[in-house]
């Protein structure tokens, strides 16, 4: 959190507002969270898991909508192959980049 949600000051990482002195440590807590629920659903769309990805993108829009967490709950569902399968992982050892990906899909 950059700014306080009260008076917009500048917050510098501190737990409570210098100018209005409000405590902000559970807000940032929440802020928190909602930022590791979408971490973790990147990282189950980097393992293709889709479904699971997108129940975390909805509990980050619950806990803490930001604008990454609804951008991504309106891209996964295009990522997935379909029938709301998950897409195929690339394989250990593969690079997507390349080649080597194609002929592994295969």
């Amino acid at each position: 959190m950059m700014h306080c949600p009260i008076c917009r000051a500048l917050l510098n990482g501190a737990e409570t507002c210098r100018r209005c002195r409000t405590e902000l440590k559970e807000v940032q807590e929440v802020e928190r969270r909602g930022r590791e629920l979408v971490d973790a659903a990147m990282h189950l769309l980097a393992l293709g898991d889709t479904a699971a990805a997108m129940r975390l993108l909805h509990r980050a829009r619950v806990v803490h909508a930001t604008p990454e967490a609804r951008l991504l709950s309106t891209l996964v569902p295009a990522a997935g192959a379909p029938g709301g399968e998950p897409a195929e992982a690339v394989p250990p050892g593969a690079s997507p980049y390349s080649a080597d990906a194609d002929a592994a899909a295969d």
